[in-house]
C-alpha cells in the first residue's frame, strides 16, 4: 500500500523534497481506541520500506515523516513502542537459563502475556501488534518482508480468536510457550486423560488367513512429498531464505545465481519437481507388485506464506490423478499432514468457529480415499475429524489418525487441549473394536508423538494407548521429519528397561527438503506373523549426478533386516539396535553415518546423502528419537 499523499508543506527536511526519499507514514486514526479502521484510512504498514528503515534508521534513502498536525501520532507511536518492549521482554524470558528461577521466569511471562493480551483486545491494535510481529521476523530472522508479510496475514484470525480468548488467562498463554510455566496436571492442558477399557480377561481368538493367499503383502510408504509445481530449473537453490528453487520476482536477482537448480532436483532447501515424483512413480511401478499404498501426507510445499484452499484443493487433485495414472487397480490410502492445513498446522476442532474449518482437506482427500473407503462410517469420520479407520485385507485394519491436533503451531488447541474432536477416545474405540473381532491394526499418522512439535498431552496419550493394545497394534508408520529412524515404545513409557511392546517406522521423505535426497519405502507384512512386519527396504536416488540426460537412478539404499542383522523386527530386536547405537559409537556412526558403496556413492541411512547436515546436537535428537515415544529427554536420551 503506497503512504498518504501530503501537500509540499508537510516535510520537515531542509533542502529536500517528496522525489529525493521515500516517505513511511504511520498515520493510522484512532489506533488506541476500539473503533475498526475503515478501508479508507492508512494501515500501519505501507509498505516493506518502514522494515528497512527499523532494520537501519540511518539509510539516506529512508526518512520517517511524521505529520505534525496529527495530535495523536505520539500515542499512536506509544502502543506499538509497548508492544516491541514487550516482546522484547518475552525473548529474553524465553532465552533465559534454565538455572533462573522458574517462578521468576513465569511471572514475568505472565506480566507481559497480560500486557498484550489487553492490548488485543482493543481492535484498532491489531494492525500494530502484526506490524511488530512482521518488524521481529525481518529483523531476527533471513527471510524477506514477503515471507514474513504472507506468514503473519496467514495466521492472522487464528491467532488474535484465539489469542483474545485467552486474554484474561495469561497463565495458559506462558503454558504454552515455556514448558517450565505449564501445569502438567491441567486437564485443558498437558494433563489430559483418555478412558481406556480394561483388557479382556480372555484372549479372543485370531481370525488365520486362508492358505491359499499369499504369504506376505507388500506395501509402499510414501511420506512428505512436498511437491512444487513452481521449481523453476536454474534458480537459486542456495538463497537466503527458507525454501528456495524459484524463480525471484525481482529479475535482477535470477542474474547472479551462485547454486543453479538442477533438473530433477536439489539437495538443498528446495523441495522435489513434480517430474522427479513421476520418475519415482514410474520406477515403482515398472519394479514393484504391490498390496497396496500409504501416502503419511504432507503433499503441499513449503511456502507456507502462499497457501490458499484453491491452491490446496488443486494440488491435492493432481497429485490424486499422477498416483491413479501409475497404479489404477493398487488401493491408495491418503493421510492428513500439517501441510494440509490453511494456514500450514491449522486445524480447529469443531468446538471452534467453523470459518476456520479445514473442512476443505478433509473433503478432498476423502474422495480421493473413497474407492477404498467402502463403509459410509469410514467416510463419514474421514470428512469430520481428518481420521479413517478401514479393512485392507481379512484380519488387518488401516487406521489412519489425524496428527494435526498434535502439533504445538495449531494455535486453537491452547483453548482446550483435551481429546480435540473426540480422536483419541475414536482412535481407542476402533482400536476395541478390531480388538473385539480378533483382527490387528497397522496405524498411519503423520507426526511422531515423540517428536519436538508435538503436543506432550497427545504424546502421553497416544502411548498410553498404543501400551493398552500392544497386542492388536502390529506397526505404526509416521512420517514429518524427513529423516529415516525408528521408535521404539515400552510397557512402562517411564523405564526403558520395561518389556518393549510396539515399534512406530519413521519413513524418509519423497521430497528434497532439507539437504536430502528423495526416498521411498517398501514393507514385506507377514500374514503368518499376525501382520508384523518381516522386513522393510529403503530406496533413494543420488540428485547430484543427474542432469537433463541423466535420469536419477532409483536403487536400495538398504534392508532393516540385511542392514541391522536381525532375525525379526520385533520391538525387543529393535530395542536391542538402540542398545548397541547408545552404548557403541561405531554403530551410531553406522546408523547415523553409514559407508555403502552399492549406489556408487558415499551414502548415510538416517539423511542418505554424501555429506549430511547433522551437528553433535542433531545427532543426539536422532539418538533420543530412538526411544522417544513421548516428551522425557533425561530418560530416552543416551548419557
Amino acid at each position: 500500500m503506497k503512504p498518504t499523499k501530503r501537500p509540499p508543506d508537510f516535510y520537515a527536511f531542509h533542502n529536500y523534497n517528496e522525489k529525493d526519499f521515500k516517505t513511511i507514514s504511520l498515520d493510522i486514526e484512532n489506533l488506541a481506541t476500539d473503533k475498526i479502521l475503515e478501508e479508507k484510512e492508512t494501515r500501519l504498514i505501507p509498505d516493506e520500506a518502514s522494515f528497512r528503515f527499523l532494520a537501519n534508521p540511518c539509510a539516506d534513502n529512508v526518512r520517517v515523516v511524521t505529520p505534525k498536525s496529527k495530535a495523536n501520532w505520539k500515542k499512536r507511536f506509544a502502543i506499538v513502542g509497548i508492544i516491541i518492549v514487550i516482546f522484547c521482554f518475552f525473548l529474553l524470558l524465553l532465552n533465559m537459563n534454565q538455572g533462573f528461577q522458574t517462578a521468576v521466569k513465569c511471572g514475568g511471562c505472565v506480566a507481559a502475556a497480560y500486557s498484550t493480551g489487553q492490548l488485543a483486545k482493543i481492535n484498532a491494535t491489531e494492525d500494530a501488534i502484526l506490524w511488530v510481529a512482521k518488524w521481529a521476523c525481518s529483523t531476527f530472522s533471513t527471510e524477506p518482508y514477503a515471507v514474513c508479510d504472507g506468514i503473519a496475514e496467514q495466521f492472522r484470525g487464528e491467532f488474535f480468536y484465539v489469542f483474545r480468548r485467552l486474554a484474561d488467562d495469561p497463565g495458559r498463554i506462558c503454558a504454552s510457550a515455556i514448558p517450565e510455566c505449564a501445569d502438567a496436571n491441567d486437564p485443558l492442558g498437558a494433563g489430559w486423560m483418555i478412558d481406556l477399557p480394561p483388557p479382556p480377561k480372555f484372549p479372543f481368538p485370531k481370525l488365520l488367513p486362508k492358505t491359499s493367499t499369499p504369504s506376505t503383502l507388500r506395501v509402499l510408504q510414501l511420506t512428505d512429498i512436498h511437491v512444487d509445481f513452481e521449481y523453476a530449473e536454474g534458480s537459486e537453490a542456495a538463497c537466503q531464505a527458507s525454501v528456495c528453487c524459484h524463480r525471484d520476482k525481482n529479475a535482477s536477482a535470477n542474474l547472479n545465481i551462485t547454486t543453479p537448480a538442477g533438473h530433477w532436483g536439489s539437495i538443498s532447501k528446495c523441495d522435489i519437481p513434480y517430474r522427479t515424483l513421476e520418475s519415482m512413480l514410474r520406477h515403482i511401478n515398472e519394479t514393484e507388485e504391490l498390496d497396496y499404498i500409504m501416502v503419511s501426507g504432507d503433499l503441499i510445499n513449503h511456502f507456507d506464506w502462499e497457501y490458499s484452499w484453491e491452491g490446496h484443493v488443486g494440488i491435492l487433485r493432481n497429485l490424486s490423478s499422477l498416483f491413479k495414472s501409475h497404479f489404477p487397480s493398487t488401493p491408495i490410502f491418503w493421510g492428513v499432514g500439517n501441510h494440509e492445513g490453511v494456514p500450514v498446522n491449522s486445524f480447529p476442532p469443531h468446538t471452534i468457529d467453523q470459518d476456520f474449518s479445514p473442512s476443505q482437506s478433509y473433503e478432498e482427500l476423502t474422495a480421493m480415499n473413497e474407492p477404498w473407503l467402502k463403509e459410509k462410517e469410514e467416510r463419514e469420520s474421514s470428512r469430520l475429524r481428518g481420521s479413517w479407520s478401514t479393512t485392507v485385507t481379512k484380519g488387518l485394519r488401516l487406521i489412519s489418525l489425524n496428527t494435526g491436533f498434535c502439533i504445538d503451531t495449531n494455535f486453537f488447541l491452547y483453548l482446550n487441549q483435551s481429546d480435540p474432536d473426540g480422536t483419541m477416545s475414536w482412535f481407542v474405540q476402533e482400536l476395541y473394536q478390531a480388538e473385539l473381532a480378533g483382527d490387528f491394526v497397522h496405524v498411519l499418522a503423520h507426526i511422531p508423538p515423540g517428536y519436538s512439535d508435538c503436543l506432550e498431552g497427545w504424546s502421553r496419550n497416544y502411548y498410553r494407548v498404543v501400551q493398552r493394545f500392544s497386542s492388536v497394534i502390529r506397526a505404526q508408520f509416521f512420517g514429518h521429519v524427513h529423516w529415516d529412524y525408528f521408535t521404539v515404545f515400552y510397557e512402562d513409557m517411564h523405564n526403558v528397561e520395561s518389556e518393549p511392546v510396539s515399534v512406530g517406522y519413521i519413513s524418509p521423505s519423497a521430497t528434497t527438503f532439507d539437504y536430502l535426497n528423495p526416498a521411498y519405502r517398501i514393507y514385506t507384512v507377514d500374514r503368518n506373523d499376525d501382520f508384523g512386519i518381516l522386513d522393510f527396504e529403503t530406496f533413494s536416488t543420488d540428485l547430484s549426478v543427474t542432469s537433463r540426460e541423466r535420469e536419477p537412478e532409483w536403487k536400495k539404499l538398504y534392508s532393516a533386516r540385511d542392514e541391522f542383522n536381525l532375525t525379526n523386527l520385533s520391538p525387543a530386536s529393535w530395542n536391542s539396535v538402540i542398545k548397541d547405537i547408545h552404548s557403541n559409537e561405531e554403530v551410531a556412526k553406522r546408523f547415523i553415518e553409514k559407508i555403502n558403496y552399492d549406489m556408487c556413492n558415499i551414502r548415510r541411512l538416517s539423511f542418505r546423502t554424501a555429506n549430511p547436515r547433522c551437528d553433535a546436537d542433531c545427532r543426539r535428537s536422532i539418538m533420543c528419537f530412538l526411544r522417544s515415544g513421548h516428551h522425557n529427554d533425561t530418560l530416552y536420551c543416551p548419557s
